[in-house]
């Protein structure tokens, strides 16, 4: 196993830790949520790697058997967070829990980032654009941006910063919209230092994804806050 699989498997191992203690401290620890967890987990790692083996080219430019290899793929963030929500949900609509879990992935997300992006690093994938300051490594075949250690370091301060927002809000699921709100934003802004493909007006479709995210959840805050007024006057 190379340094850069290492880490990339302590960023699972770290963030399913924080996920753990997190549903202990706001006395989640239960069996279904333990099951709920599990399918998120699970769900996340599978679609992490399906996705980027998809963007490699799986199964025309890669032979179809490496979907089953362990050590390929599995470095796709936004396909392991979307496909961890699903897995989420299905769990929970199948065992029947309707309490919000998504404050319990607000801490465990950028946690296991801020390590497996370090594996990212190492693995050289995920690199950055070309540039020429004194920082600049080399990687496949020129200097560029260390955009992984920065993504890493951004996913420090993220959860540094969540973990001292966390006890100042009040509601459930305000958490989980505040990751969002930041990973979007910060997100958005490493793109220009990562090497991308541009669509539309310059910008990445990861660049879009990270418009939408963060525009649904402010009209999603809106909506709450609007919905919170009006019960306050009935």
């Amino acid at each position: 196993m190379s340094l850069g699989e290492v880490f990339t498997l302590l960023g699972y191992l770290t963030g399913a830790l924080v996920l753990v203690i997190a549903a202990r401290g706001k006395k989640l620890a239960t069996e279904g949520m333990a099951k709920v967890a599990a399918a998120g987990f699970v769900g996340g790692i599978l679609g992490a790697k399906l996705t980027q083996m998809i963007a490699e080219g799986w199964p025309v430019r890669i032979p179809a058997w490496t979907i089953a290899d362990p050590r390929a793929g599995g470095r796709a963030l936004l396909g392991g967070l979307i496909f961890g929500w699903i897995s989420v949900e299905i769990a929970k609509r199948v065992l029947g829990i309707k309490r919000a879990t998504g404050d319990l992935f607000a801490l465990a997300l950028p946690a296991g980032e801020a390590v497996g992006r370090i594996g990212c690093f190492f693995n050289g994938c995920c690199y950055g654009s070309e540039c020429d300051l004194p920082w600049a490594v080399e990687q496949h075949g020129a200097l560029r941006h260390p955009a992984q250690l920065y993504t890493s370091l951004v996913a420090a301060a993220t959860f540094g910063f969540l973990l001292w927002l966390k006890p100042r809000l009040t509601r459930e699921g305000d958490l989980f919209k505040a990751y969002l709100l930041i990973f979007g934003s910060t997100r958005f802004l490493l793109e220009f230092v990562r090497w991308r493909e541009t669509v539309i007006w310059g910008l990445s479709p990861m660049q879009w994804f990270c418009l939408e995210l963060v525009v649904g959840v402010l009209i999603s805050v809106w909506i709450r806050s609007r919905r919170a007024r009006v019960s306050n006057r009935a």
